[in-house]
């Protein structure tokens, strides 16, 4: 197993589109700071009232909350879904799964791999969110920055639950263009549609007042303050529910 998540990793690195989409999330956290500083003083400008100058500093508690800048959880996503199907579209899944006991196997390691890209993405927006900051403000280390902490992680174990869900839609049903479909709507906030068709085809049977989105990951992340027993809950209901699904399907499937 462990050697199945090495190459894994391997192979991750070895995409172009896990380093496309990691430079394009890195510039536009290093250009988010800087961008707000150009609108503000066009604002300004165009403003026939005195307004406020633009703040001399920053806080790293709201960099570390809140990584991602516009577009770059979307692009973390349509990252994995390449990923996830990279070894459909090389050809290579047939070998690769017929020497693990378990098929199973090759689903779980992918999702340890996420893990690892997560992070990476990660570490990349908060750095270039924070050079970005550099250019044009103080950065203050403030007094938030434990509570920050929490919920950044927060975030990332719930990131971690809806790549189950790409794992189960791009690896084990092989459809990589619903998978990215699906990676659009997470990273940009847009799956209230898709809830509220599922709730219109719920209440009937459980009542108007179901509303599953109140405990999807993606909207759960959006919460403020994010509370931290239902994150982990929702995170870890969704993560095993998906994963066991992906890898239990995929077990019982044919490899060609």
């Amino acid at each position: 197993m462990r050697n199945l998540i090495r190459m894994d990793l391997y192979r991750m690195a070895r995409l172009t589109m896990f380093w496309g989409c990691l430079i394009i999330t890195f510039a536009l956290a290093l250009g988010t700071a800087p961008f707000e500083k150009l609108m503000f003083r066009l604002a300004s400008s165009l403003s026939s009232e005195a307004v406020e100058p633009f703040p001399a500093e920053a806080q790293l508690s709201a960099i570390l909350k809140d990584p991602f800048p516009v577009l770059g959880l979307m692009l973390a996503f349509l990252s994995l879904c390449s990923f996830f199907h990279a070894d459909v579209e090389n050809g290579y899944i047939k070998n690769i799964a017929g020497q693990m006991p378990q098929k199973g196997y090759t689903i779980l390691s992918k999702f340890v791999a996420a893990l690892v890209h997560n992070l990476v993405f990660a570490a990349a927006a908060i750095i270039g969110k924070m050079g970005g900051t550099l250019i044009v403000q103080r950065l203050v280390v403030d007094s938030s920055i434990p509570d920050s902490v929490r919920i950044l992680l927060l975030k990332l174990l719930l990131i971690q639950s809806i790549c189950a869900i790409l794992l189960l839609v791009v690896s084990t049903f092989r459809n990589k263009s619903l998978g990215m479909i699906l990676a659009v709507l997470f990273g940009l906030g847009l799956t209230s549609l898709i809830y509220f068709g599922i709730n219109q085809g719920l209440r009937p049977v459980f009542g108007e007042s179901v509303d599953i989105s109140k405990y999807m990951p993606d909207s759960v992340m959006d919460e403020d303050p994010l509370d931290t027993v239902k994150a982990i809950l929702t995170a870890l209901i969704t993560g095993a529910v998906f994963l066991m699904l992906a890898i239990r399907i995929f077990d019982r499937k044919d490899v060609h």
